[in-house]
């Protein structure tokens, strides 16, 4: 196995890297969210726009609502030499191509699980998102920020703050996207494509899965599950459809710990955690080798089934809410 993390670095080391270097490929994570795929895209533009080759690579299939991110990026093909990760707390999150992200130069994140596996990271816990540092680190670089890369960075801090309604954002989380607005981002577009318009499959799968909706704990906890045969009836949805699930449980009023438990495929699921101030998602993921935020964490069960997923996942945080009294 490689080194661990040689160096962590600013935003301006990292740009320093960058410049001195060329053919990107820039990975971001499966499963792909609105930041690692923001993050990837804008990273991607702004060295183009310094004369550099840069592809940006989702090891899954990107979401459609997606595709404005990557329309005018340069597609021209070449060998790549330098990897750079972002959003990307564990190689393990890049699926197939995990063995290339173990190799990277330079990982830009903010998860306060991040396990280090580049030469160089610029890590920031307690920024709301990765967009957030990639804009540092665009600004140090001089590129030109307009309103296409100005809409990569503020969808995923979008994304990743629930379009602001989450607790990790900061003061600073408003003055990046108003800067980002004042740059040409099309806020505006981008909260009505990510928060509002749902497909007829979109609402069809939310109907159908609200039915399985379980409490625990006199209501503390709620938990939703998503099998491959709910998934497989109901045309016209993607996998970004499905992840919007993970929100539903934890917005049930007296909900404190909310779960969500998809069938990602036959006997693989994925358990989605989001919770109130008082519970730490990441503590409960880590148990199960997952990891992410304080409010929303995730991770995975192989071997078993649906219904035993849902067993451990519901006993772990059953300990947690116990505390609560």
């Amino acid at each position: 196995m490689k080194a661990r993390t040689k160096m962590r670095i600013d935003a301006k080391k990292a740009a320093d890297f960058l410049r001195e270097n060329d053919d990107f490929l820039i990975l971001m994570h499966a499963s792909p969210d609105g930041d690692t795929l923001g993050s990837g895209s804008a990273l991607c533009y702004a060295l183009q726009r310094l004369g550099k080759r840069a592809k940006a690579v989702c090891p899954d299939e990107i979401p459609h609502r997606f595709d404005y991110l990557f329309a005018a990026l340069d597609k021209t093909d070449f060998e790549p030499k330098n990897v750079v990760c972002v959003d990307i707390a564990d190689t393990k999150l890049l699926g197939e191509m995990k063995s290339v992200g173990d190799n990277a130069k330079l990982v830009i994140d903010h998860h306060a699980t991040h396990r280090d596996y580049a030469e160089m990271a610029y890590i920031e816990p307690e920024s709301a998102a990765a967009c957030e540092l990639v804009y540092e680190v665009v600004k140090e670089l001089g590129a030109e920020i307009d309103g296409t890369l100005a809409g990569c960075l503020y969808t995923g801090i979008a994304t990743d703050t629930g379009c602001f309604k989450f607790t990790n954002v900061k003061p600073r989380t408003h003055i990046i996207a108003a800067e980002l607005i004042e740059k040409g981002a099309d806020f505006a577009q981008i909260n009505y494509a990510l928060f509002i318009e749902k497909t007829r499959g979109r609402i069809l799968l939310e109907q159908k899965a609200l039915n399985s909706v379980k409490f625990f704990a006199d209501g503390k906890i709620a938990v939703l599950t998503v099998p491959l045969a709910l998934v497989n009836g109901i045309p016209d949805i993607d996998e970004d459809d499905i992840g919007a699930l993970s929100s539903i449980p934890r917005e049930i009023s007296g909900v404190e710990v909310g779960i969500c438990v998809k069938e990602r495929k036959e006997g693989v699921f994925k358990a989605s955690l989001r919770t109130s101030v008082r519970v730490d998602a990441a503590e409960i993921a880590q148990r199960f080798g997952g990891g992410g935020h304080a409010r929303a964490a995730g991770c995975s069960f192989e071997g078993i089934t649906l219904e035993k997923s849902v067993e451990t996942i519901v006993s772990a945080c059953l300990e947690a809410v116990e505390k609560l009294k």
